[in-house]
């Protein structure tokens, strides 16, 4: 399979770089699946009604601004690597 992919990428990829692809894509799956796990939870929680509404609503809340956070830190970081690597 990397052969493959070494015939179709240009001489400057290497395997090195292929693998640290794949273990962040992995990575990225493991995340997700956790926070769909979690998510489930909430939602059975609250179905359930074990939760009550203004701990959920600051749970949400609390995701959200984490996310939002999240997305504002990895612009610059993002725009720092590109220039760092030109």
């Amino acid at each position: 399979m990397i052969g493959t992919l070494e015939n179709r990428l240009p001489p400057e990829v290497t395997k090195t770089t292929l693998y640290h692809v794949v273990r962040l894509v992995f990575r990225i799956y493991v995340a997700s699946l956790l926070l769909a796990g979690f998510y489930s939870v909430l939602w059975l929680a609250d179905v359930a009604g074990l939760l009550p509404e203004a701990l959920l609503s600051t749970i949400w809340i609390g995701i959200a601004v984490m996310g939002s956070l999240f997305l504002v830190l990895l612009i610059p970081l993002f725009y720092t690597t590109q220039s760092t690597a030109r």
